[in-house]
């Protein structure tokens, strides 16, 4: 839909009212993780007063949009039904650019923060005004002055028809010379995946945290957000696509990536950021300075353990654990990759470098792998098999070879614990007097497994 815009001034007395009254529906999509300080509010005010304000204010006008959408779609469309519902709630616009700016004007009105102590023009020729102890705040401010800054005009540029994405690419190009990040813009499409990644970034049980591993300004640029929509791809689609565009996809109101967010992507995420690097510091995102890289593979080996019901008894033991494997990997000199000219030579720690589908699928064998050298007593293998130890699993697998041994096929790693593609057998059955024991056990192919047993069955005789 083409965006349609105009130009407009609004008192600064209005400015601040429509902020008060919670007219102004100050959408995270369109805001940075930074807060004006003081300094940079004052800094602020004192352009208001001298007129060197005269960057514009976007605001989309909720009414005029839904008037549009309605004329345009119909009542049935999903970007109509969203901003009716904002119209509903009470709000006249959303602020697409400008935040931090109708934030001070409010809050300055509000007495939140005093003027700079300065002498200020606001007749254009002399000082008139000094602002000092005495007088710097709002409700302490000279009626006249009162007066000038009430009736200041100040520029906005007012969005009178748009869709949800046309209101995005607005809000890039006008940010265009910030250098915005793939996750900055995608995070200023409207959408309900992109509230619930902001919603647990800034949670209270993880904010804290994500500062101690971005820093303040890395979570500014939301890097938390990106790892959380890293982790909801992972979980919702595998690792055949671990992607900006895969990313990008996912900022809808249906995703699958949002389907997955609440039941499977949260628990996760907290193991990862609450219980490991709360608990026992960053060591663990940061070694061999791959961060998001470790980060990623925390989520990998997370997600197939979830699947798996593979449950963490002893986090603190499993940090050490993973922290102390996933040094041995990072620092193996070992070639694990050639690609197909045999030019492109991958370690490990080469493999982390890049999230491409062949790269990810050595790294995520290993991990699995890994598990199965996990010190005791630190997992749970919630397997329901009868009769075997399921951890038994990777000493089979390993002792084959990796091999089935009823189909001579290669189990892959990421099978090893999935009860639904193979199992643990009795090499001679059970039925026919086989012991329960390392000896007599081995990995097979599920069907291949159910095949064995079916065709032991048509052996009993009939009676």
């Amino acid at each position: 839909m083409k965006v349609n815009t105009t130009t407009a001034t609004l008192p600064f007395s209005k400015i601040a009212q429509l902020q008060k009254d919670g007219k102004i529906y100050l959408d995270e999509s369109f805001q940075s993780n930074a807060r004006w300080d003081t300094v940079s509010s004052q800094a602020y005010m004192t352009s208001v007063f001298l007129g060197r304000a005269v960057t514009s204010i976007i605001l989309a006008d909720i009414k005029s949009i839904v008037a549009s959408l309605r004329l345009a779609f119909g009542e049935d469309n999903d970007d109509y039904k969203f901003f009716k519902d904002l119209e509903d709630q009470g709000y006249e616009y959303i602020t697409v650019d400008g935040n931090n700016r109708s934030r001070c004007i409010s809050a300055f009105v509000e007495g939140d923060f005093p003027l700079s102590e300065r002498e200020y023009e606001i007749d254009g020729y002399v000082p008139v005004f000094s602002a000092n102890m005495t007088n710097k705040y709002y409700n302490s401010l000279p009626s006249d002055v009162q007066t000038y800054l009430n009736t200041t005009k100040m520029n906005v540029l007012v969005v009178t028809q748009c869709d949800r994405i046309g209101l995005a690419a607005l809000f890039i190009a006008v940010n265009k010379g910030i250098n915005l990040n793939a996750q900055e813009k995608r995070n200023a499409i409207l959408c309900a995946f992109g509230a619930y990644v902001r919603k647990l970034a800034s949670g209270e049980k993880l904010a804290e945290t994500f500062v101690e591993i971005y820093g303040q300004k890395g979570v500014n640029r939301r890097y938390s957000d990106e790892m959380i929509v890293t982790a909801a791809v992972i979980v919702a689609r595998g690792i055949d696509g671990v992607t900006n565009a895969a990313r990008d996809l996912a900022y809808t109101d249906t995703s699958e990536e949002l389907s997955v967010l609440s039941s499977r992507v949260k628990p996760l995420i907290t193991t990862i950021v609450e219980k490991l690097v709360k608990a026992k510091g960053t060591s663990i995102l940061n070694i061999g300075g791959h961060q998001n890289a470790n980060f990623t593979d925390l989520i990998i080996l997370l997600n197939y353990m979830q699947q798996n019901k593979i449950v963490i008894e002893d986090h603190g033991a499993f940090y050490d654990w993973f922290v102390l494997s996933q040094s041995a990997r990072v620092e193996n000199p070992d070639v694990l990759y050639t690609g197909s000219k045999g030019t492109n030579k991958r370690t490990y720690a080469g493999l982390m470098r890049a999230t491409s589908r062949a790269f990810l699928t050595i790294r995520q064998n290993m991990l699995i792998e890994s598990l199965g050298e996990c010190p005791d007593d630190i997992l749970t293998f919630r397997d329901t098999e009868r009769n075997f130890d399921p951890k038994l699993r990777y000493t089979f697998w390993k002792r084959q070879g990796g091999m089935c041994p009823l189909k001579n096929k290669e189990i892959e790693p990421r099978f090893i614990w999935d009860g639904s593609v193979t199992h643990i057998d009795h090499d001679i059955p059970w039925s026919k007097e086989g012991e329960t024991s390392i000896e007599n056990g081995q990995l097979v192919f599920a069907d291949a497994n159910l095949a064995k047993s079916n065709m032991l069955f048509e052996e009993v005789p009939e009676l």
